[in-house]
């Protein structure tokens, strides 16, 4: 098997795992709470997302990963962590406008996702030594896929 197809398992397992988490337990649990009680924790599973500086740390990933790639990459998840952080703050306090931040958050991050994964894999990253990187792949952005679209059920139902 390639590490690209070894990769796109463990990503796919780790996808439906998180998806019969969703479903059967996280989204039961916050979709009769208030607004603000319900989104913050969903964005906060977000605030990791500083994990993929790694990427630049020397030693951490393959000479070969292109340096704009990675820079793309972490500092993508960068803004988007502190983007997250920032949200759920304002979220938890109900400040006016947090509902317009949390989908801006959700446009920006998710976007992140999309334009991370297009240049990871176009860069041919799985190809490469990834270190600790591939667990965030593998493991950690499926779980940002499901938030997000957690987060837009719940903007939706809450209005």
């Amino acid at each position: 098997m390639t590490p690209f197809i070894i990769g796109n398992i463990q990503f796919t397992l780790s996808l439906i795992v998180y998806i019969c988490i969703a479903v059967w337990y996280v989204y039961p649990a916050l979709k009769n709470k208030e607004w603000n009680k319900a989104l913050v924790p969903l964005l906060l599973v977000h605030v990791f997302r500083y994990g993929p500086l790694t990427l630049l740390m020397p030693g951490q990933v393959s000479t070969e990963a292109p340096l704009d790639v990675a820079q793309t990459i972490a500092y993508g998840d960068l803004i988007s962590g502190v983007l997250a952080l920032t949200t759920a703050i304002m979220v938890w306090n109900k400040v006016n406008g947090a509902k317009l931040l949390v989908w801006l958050f959700t446009i920006i991050g998710f976007g992140d996702v999309v334009v991370a994964s297009a240049k990871g894999i176009g860069a041919g990253l799985l190809d490469m030594d990834m270190g600790f990187n591939l667990y965030i792949l593998n493991f950690y952005v499926p779980m940002l896929i499901i938030t997000h679209i957690m987060i837009v059920l719940l903007l939706i139902k809450k209005k």
